[in-house]
């Protein structure tokens, strides 16, 4: 089923990539014109008048990457939020250029480092991610402000991901990390 939101000119469209640990999906979300990237995550997104999407990223042409390497192709998909560790936009181009879509409004830029993981199932662990990038707080705020937020997933700008994506990436201008999975979130020296 196509989502009935793709007839209306009024949609954001962006290639963006959702990491679960153990997958990697790669497709096109569509959500309101009105929404930024972050707003859609924490909120949801509509489909139509009466159907709104909150717990599952919906995707459209979609290829999920396993860790072996292994590709599958969907139409659309369903994911489960909880199970997301962060969603990213399309890798940096230019690192120097500045994000101009957030914030909106004048905040304070922070670096951070943030451990995060995938669920851990049948005792088999895997090492966390480590993002390095910019957390954006409010003027007079803490990095505190941010994490314990009503939102379930925060926003980070020029981030990198170590280890490296399947097919590579670990650069991005933009992400939205899951809140449930952060490990330890931490402040880089000099920021």
């Amino acid at each position: 089923m196509v989502s009935q939101m793709d007839s209306s000119d009024l949609v954001n469209k962006y290639k963006i990539l959702a990491c679960t640990g153990e997958l990697v999906f790669t497709g096109t979300f569509v959500y309101g014109f009105e929404q930024r990237l972050i707003d859609a995550m924490n909120e949801g997104v509509k489909t139509s008048a009466s159907t709104k999407i909150v717990d599952f990223l919906p995707l459209e042409d979609v290829t999920m990457t396993s860790k072996e390497g292994g590709d599958h192709k969907f139409n659309q998909i369903y994911i489960a939020k909880s199970n997301i560790i962060f969603v990213a936009q399309s890798p940096s181009v230019s690192r120097d250029k500045p994000l101009s879509t957030y914030p909106f409004r004048q905040k304070t830029p922070v670096d951070v480092t943030i451990y995060a993981a995938q669920i851990y199932v049948a005792q088999v662990f895997a090492a966390p991610y480590i993002l390095k990038g910019r957390l954006y707080i409010d003027t007079w705020g803490q990095v505190v402000d941010a994490i314990e937020s009503s939102d379930n997933f925060i926003p980070l700008t020029q981030v990198e991901i170590t280890p490296a994506l399947t097919g590579g990436a670990s650069k991005f201008d933009f992400i939205a990390i899951n809140k449930q999975r952060i490990i330890s979130i931490s402040e880089n020296p000099g920021s």
